[in-house]
C-alpha cells in the first residue's frame, strides 16, 4: 500500500510540474515499499537517492517557471525549497550504516513535506496560472 496517493486536488495546473510531482510521490512510495519489505538498507538506498537528486532537479525546474511566472511569492517559497534541502542534506550526512529507523525516518520526512508542499505552498503559484 502507498504512502502518499497523487489526487487531481493537488494539481498545480501546470503539467510538467504536475507530472515532476508525481514521479516524487512514485519515487517516495517505492523507497517507503522497499523499506518496509527489507531488513536490509541497502536496497532501498539506490531509490533514496534517485528521490533526493530528482527532488533537486524538480524544485529548481520549480523555481524556473516561478521567476518566468513572476510569482510575487518566490522568495519566501525557494527559502523553504533551501531549508527542505538542507534539512535532506542534515539526514543524509547523519545517516550511517545499515539503520532501518534512520531510513524511514528520511523516508517520513521527505513524504510529509512533499505532501504538505505541494497541496499548501504550490498551490499559491497554481492560482496565477
Amino acid at each position: 500500500m502507498p504512502l502518499f496517493r497523487w489526487l487531481p486536488e493537488y494539481s498545480v495546473n501546470e503539467a510538467e510540474l504536475d507530472n515532476d510531482h508525481k514521479k516524487l510521490f512514485y519515487i517516495l512510495n517505492s523507497a517507503y515499499e522497499s523499506v518496509m519489505n527489507s531488513q536490509e538498507v541497502d536496497c532501498v538506498l539506490p531509490v533514496i537517492g534517485e528521490l533526493l537528486e530528482y527532488t533537486r532537479q524538480h524544485l529548481s525546474v520549480e523555481e524556473q517557471y516561478m521567476r518566468e511566472k513572476g510569482f510575487q511569492e518566490i522568495d519566501a517559497h525557494i527559502a523553504e525549497h533551501r531549508e527542505f534541502k538542507h534539512k535532506i542534506e542534515t539526514l543524509k550526512t547523519e545517516y550511517h550504516g545499515n539503520n532501518l529507523e534512520v531510513t524511514k525516518e528520511l523516508i517520513i520526512v521527505l513524504g510529509g513535506w512533499l505532501l504538505h508542499h505541494v497541496i499548501k505552498e504550490d498551490k499559491k503559484y497554481s492560482s496565477m496560472i
